[in-house]
């Protein structure tokens, strides 16, 4: 009996093993498809074993998708298996329509798996074919018409290049307006300029006194790693209503590229007693030369920092901020009018616009004011014109050092806190005496003797205020230097005592 038992049960067993190993048979030879689907909320991704109910009708593997039009994120909507696809013998599951409704799609495939990854490639539209409907002979006419039409344009533009060339050969015409030279590569629109002998070096280039035809004039030649301060000049000396008596005078820019490198040329009016502080350097001015040079600079800087309205002529000229003032960069013609120069540094205020991304610390270093040393500045239209008066305030410190007026010896030229700090103080030097210290150029006693000086030693004060708010506008420093021109040339104030205090009684006494 026992035994009968075992081998009922080792029967049952084998019989077991072998359904087992038949269905994993069946399992290893049916296709195989990615499976998904949502149901109640809830996604479930698998594998799915494809059966094949008739032999007619084959099995294969799909997927529907939908695509966003805006963001092109692709969803995933059904995987799984799918009985008789007829048109789905592609071994990869791909989707060639070419207008998907409601952006969906739907591809299948035969093959294990091969729904595991869908694209979606539609089929390019072919070009529709051209009818050749046109007669021989309407082809010979229009081929005709265009054949007179070209030679009679090109006639007519060789003629225009003829009497253009000829008129710039006899008139020698300077524009002003330039094309695109900032990307041209060749010299032909180059000017005959004959560069004569430098007189500067600046931070961004060499000024070449030069021949341009009969005119006299100024090249800048900026290097190529100072091509923006090129671009930033040209820009400013193009607005509208910067053609002023007191603006160094612009007549044109180029760019000159030879085998060795590359040059920006900026060309000007040249300036026969070059800068202010070179001037000052080899002469002493008078009572009216002072007068001439202070007048003539404060108007240039009250023009450059005013906002001019459009008119129907011309456009709105925007407030303009130098960041770079100082006595280098005022030149001086022959009748010693003033002109201001330089705009490498200079920064436009468009009304409605702000300033933009800016650095705040630029400009020469001793003529920086307090709120630049110390990185405290407001990045206001008004912060940044303030900033250019207290730079005013010191060259008109420099001016009065060389004046003679007062009738007592005149010191040797020396820049701003060049007694006090040295000729090269560093930033930390500057922050130390002009922030914290407060320190101001010396002013000296015999200018206390003519009330011209006075007042404007009085007007320097005013300009480098430690409080930026409480410094005057550049058109203000220009209304009280208009005043003191009508000083006399001699004015004296007579001490009453032996002290330094300041005199009490003034005598006048016009020569």
């Amino acid at each position: 009996m026992r035994g009968l038992m075992h081998f009922l049960f080792y029967f049952s067993l084998l019989i077991v093993i072998k359904g087992s190993l038949s269905r994993a048979r069946l399992a290893e030879g049916s296709l195989k498809c990615a499976s998904y689907q949502c149901k109640d909320g809830e996604c479930k991704e698998g594998i799915d074993v494809c059966e094949e109910a008739e032999p007619d009708r084959p099995v294969g593997c799909f997927v529907v998708w939908t695509t966003n039009n805006i963001t092109n994120e692709v969803n995933v909507t059904l995987k799984g298996c799918f009985t008789n696809p007829t048109e789905c013998n592609n071994t990869e599951c791909i989707d060639t329509s070419t207008d998907p409704k409601r952006n969906l799609n739907y591809c299948c495939c035969r093959g294990s798996l091969c729904n595991k990854d869908h694209k979606w490639i539609p089929e390019a539209t072919k070009a529709p074919e051209v009818l050749q409907s046109v007669e021989k002979e309407s082809n010979m006419m229009l081929v005709v018409l265009i054949t007179s039409i070209s030679f009679v344009v090109a006639c007519g533009l060789m003629t225009w290049l003829y009497c253009t060339h000829h008129k710039q050969v006899m008139f020698n015409e300077i524009p002003t307006v330039e094309p695109d030279i900032s990307n041209s590569t060749t010299n032909i629109s180059h000017r005959p300029i004959d560069l004569k002998d430098i007189k500067a070096r600046g931070r961004f280039g060499v000024v070449w006194r030069a021949q341009l035809g009969n005119q006299e004039v100024a090249v800048k030649i900026f290097p190529m790693q100072e091509r923006q301060s090129w671009l930033t000049e040209q820009e400013i000396f193009k607005l509208p209503r910067m053609n002023h008596s007191n603006i160094l005078e612009f007549i044109g820019c180029e760019k000159r590229v030879d085998m060795a490198s590359t040059d920006f040329w900026l060309i000007t009016a040249y300036c026969e007693n070059g800068s202010l502080c070179d001037f000052l350097k080899a002469h002493t001015v008078s009572w009216n030369d002072l007068c001439k040079i202070a007048t003539t600079m404060a108007r240039g800087l009250t023009h450059l920092h005013e906002e001019i309205q459009g008119s129907r002529t011309d456009g709105l000229k925007p407030s303009i901020a130098h960041r770079d003032f100082k006595s280098k960069n005022v030149l001086l013609k022959a009748d010693l009018t003033a002109c201001i120069a330089d705009f490498g540094l200079a920064l436009v205020f468009t009304p409605g616009k702000s300033c933009g991304d800016t650095h705040g610390q630029v400009g020469t270093r001793r003529y920086m004011a307090p709120e630049v040393l110390e990185g405290a500045i407001n990045f206001t239209r008004d912060a940044f014109l303030r900033i250019d008066v207290y730079a005013c305030g010191l060259v008109l410190w420099e001016l009065v050092s060389r004046c003679t007026v007062h009738g007592g010896p005149v010191d040797e030229y020396r820049l701003p806190f060049e007694a006090e700090l040295g000729p090269h103080p560093t930033l930390e030097e500057m922050q130390e005496n002009v922030v914290m210290k407060k320190l101001r150029p010396r002013i000296f006693d015999p200018w206390r003797h003519h009330a011209g000086l006075i007042a404007i030693c009085e007007t320097m004060e005013d300009c480098w205020d430690h409080d930026a708010e409480a410094r005057l506008s550049s058109s203000c420093v220009l209304e009280r230097l208009l005043q003191y021109a009508r000083f006399p040339t001699r004015q004296f104030f007579v001490a009453t005592n032996t002290t330094n205090e300041l005199p009490t009684k003034l005598a006048t006494e016009n020569l």
